[in-house]
């Protein structure tokens, strides 16, 4: 069965930056220090200096809400622990902070989709979600090994029934 798409995308920009160290953490504390982070070092399985883990500050800015990622102190690497940040832009300035909020929460889970970081949980991710399946992320600045671009109707369950596909042949006619 054909799925049924959105009537509407929603497009969310985010401005990466980085690398910052564990320690440069503190001085993202701005009015602007809010949105989705990534953190980058040793996986026992995946090997030296990959994706660990995909975060949000909504409600607290990067410096406070990573202040509490206090286990990885105990990574096999730490000294080399890096963090992108990924602020949230646009052309019609701030939405409200509930806006705002929500844009942060759902690129967050569709990120999380999207990359499998090696630490995540999929934090109990809808992926029948409608509100997800409508997102489509930009990833601009130093977004590191993320996507450039991310579609929810790619990475939720939207277009799951492939056997229904039919498969281009040449016409007859």
């Amino acid at each position: 069965m054909k799925p049924e798409l959105p009537a509407r995308i929603e497009y969310v920009h985010l401005q990466w930056d980085g690398p910052k160290t564990w320690e440069g953490k503190a001085k993202l504390k701005g009015p602007a220090d809010y949105g989705v982070y990534q953190i980058y070092g040793y996986h026992p399985v995946h090997g030296a200096d990959c994706l660990l883990y995909i975060g949000k500050a909504s409600d607290q800015p990067f410096a406070v809400r990573l202040k509490q990622e206090v286990d990885w102190m105990y990574d096999a690497d730490f000294g080399r622990l890096s963090i992108y940040v990924g602020r949230c832009s646009g052309w019609d300035g701030t939405p409200t902070d509930r806006e705002w909020a929500r844009q942060i929460d759902l690129s967050e889970k569709l990120l999380i989709l999207a990359h499998r970081p090696g630490w995540n949980a999929q934090k109990n991710i809808d992926w029948n979600s409608k509100e997800l399946s409508r997102l489509h992320i930009f990833n601009w600045g130093s977004h590191r090994s993320l996507l450039p671009e991310v579609s929810g109707l790619r990475y939720t369950s939207v277009f799951d029934d492939e056997a229904e596909y039919k498969q281009f042949a040449t016409p007859k006619g």
